[in-house]
């Protein structure tokens, strides 16, 4: 494999060899970006880089562990939330870093870790050596970075799957009000780190690694990517009107006081339902489960990305 090297302080602390591969979306990034991306690189003096093209999200995984395996300290990434959460699957635990062009439809990760949006502000902030280690998620075994779903949340991703590519955020609003609207309540039995923590009916089981949603929204007020919890929510509002209040609740950051939802924190988290529900992964909507158990992977994915402080 053909890899790009600098030699540039790494952290700040020490001199280290960065090896620069990019794995691309071609139906995400568009040709404009890739040509600035590619540009961004050689001037930074990355070049030759590896480049692998990809048709589908799913396989960045591979696409991206094979690139760290060949010696790639850093993995550029090119795509939406369904692209970085394969590609993330592929990295965790491999010491390369991920650094994320954002591409598709919501980005909730990137912009969640202040990822810069423009091709030569990550190309800089590679070559800075700012780096991050995050906990990432499992669900039934699957790599999560931004949150996992069941019931109103899958709803609202599946209904907007079609549309997104043509209506952007306002397909998911469109399909959000149906779903506020329309959605059955369900059964559900939670855990959380072995003890009981709901037994009744809910609209929604949310289950995240990061709490901001589009817009600044703080669907987990306590989140944080380094704190080694998943933060869950359990949604008990029903109708369009409890839906808008527990938004509004949202909005003001208010969510402990909402009286729609339940929140807690911990390591592993199991939720039993009623039958088989489809659930979502970052964006990305997978078959039908009976059970979901998730687990949190602490400092497991490093990240080019932004340092922030301890309070961050």
């Amino acid at each position: 494999m053909s890899t790009a090297t600098v030699t540039k302080p790494d952290d700040g602390s020490a001199t280290a060899v960065q090896r620069v591969a990019v794995v691309a979306h071609r139906e995400k990034l568009a040709n404009r970006d890739a040509k600035r991306l590619r540009a961004a690189l050689h001037d930074a003096g990355l070049d030759p880089v590896s480049w692998t093209e990809i048709a589908k999200g799913k396989q960045a995984g591979p696409a991206a562990a094979k690139a760290a395996k060949g010696g790639a300290t850093v993995v550029v990434v090119c795509g939406g939330d369904g692209t970085v959460r394969a590609a993330a699957g592929g990295l965790v635990d491999s010491g390369a870093a991920m650094a994320v062009v954002p591409a598709g439809t919501a980005n909730l990760f990137a912009g969640a870790l202040d990822v810069p949006d423009e091709p030569e502000a990550l190309v800089e902030l590679i070559r800075s050596g700012q780096r991050r280690t995050v906990d990432t998620g499992t669900c039934n075994g699957e790599t999560f970075v931004v949150m996992a779903g069941v019931g109103f949340d899958a709803g609202m991703v599946d209904e907007a799957d079609e549309a997104k590519e043509r209506l952007g955020m306002v397909a998911y609003l469109r399909a959000g009000v149906r779903q506020a609207r329309n959605r059955e309540p369900f059964a559900a039995v939670v855990e959380v780190d072995g003890q009981p923590t709901f037994d009744g009916t809910a609209t929604c089981v949310l289950v995240g690694n990061v709490g901001t949603l589009k817009g600044g929204v703080a669907a987990f007020p306590d989140a944080s990517v380094t704190d080694g919890r998943l933060d869950l929510a359990v949604v008990t509002a029903a109708g369009l009107r409890e839906w808008a209040a527990l938004m509004v609740d949202a909005v003001r950051h208010r969510q402990h006081e909402a009286a729609g939802a339940q929140l807690a924190q911990g390591r592993k988290i199991v939720v039993r339902l009623d039958g088989k529900h489809r659930f979502e992964l970052d964006g990305g909507m997978k078959g039908g489960a009976t059970k979901l158990k998730f687990a949190v992977r602490p400092a497991s994915l490093r990240l080019c990305a932004p340092v922030v402080t301890p309070t961050q």
